[in-house]
């Protein structure tokens, strides 16, 4: 039985016994060249087509905030102590547009003080976004309706940009 026994122990040392072949085979990878495509790590099965890897997804652009365009509108001075009907020539009032980009079409409303519109003119400005752009409208009173009919009290100057409201500037002509 001592026999086997040693017999079985030498046949399980020789089966193990390794001398002459490395403990681990080496591994020789290839030289680096980036992330592996799935379609190059594996051939494609028979019959079937290998697929292109999925595209890269790129992050949408995200647009620019919309530009809002702003007016603001002053009466040019009068003169001192002209504002009755018979002493004011015109009444001048400057617009300044800003925030606007290309060509649009600004108009003025001047309105009596019975609220019913009286004059609407118009002009066309064109600028880029980062400029800003002063427009003078003039409304005439001597020798008009105006000073022939006595609209004297507060006007309003209603301002539009392409029909859409901006801003609006009040004045007042003495009677």
């Amino acid at each position: 039985m001592r026999t086997r026994l040693a017999l079985l122990a030498g046949a399980v040392m020789l089966a193990s016994c390794t001398e002459g072949v490395a403990p681990y085979a080496p591994v020789h990878a290839p030289p680096a060249q980036g992330p592996v495509a799935p379609t190059d790590v594996l051939p494609p099965r028979e019959g079937s087509e290998a697929r292109p890897p999925p595209a890269p997804v790129e992050e949408p652009e995200v647009p620019p905030p919309p530009v809002v365009p702003r007016g603001s509108a002053t009466v040019v001075d009068l003169g001192e102590g002209r504002r009755g009907l018979l002493s004011v020539a015109q009444v001048d009032v400057d617009l300044t547009v800003s925030g606007v980009r290309g060509r649009h079409t600004v108009s003025v409303e001047f309105v009596p003080p019975s609220g019913l519109p009286y004059e609407r003119r118009s002009a066309e400005v064109d600028s880029r976004v980062d400029e800003s752009r002063t427009v003078r409208f003039s409304l005439p009173v001597a020798g008009t309706a105006v000073a022939t009919s006595g609209m004297s009290g507060t006007w309003q100057a209603r301002f539009f940009l392409d029909g859409a409201p901006l801003t609006a500037a009040s004045f007042t002509l003495d009677p």
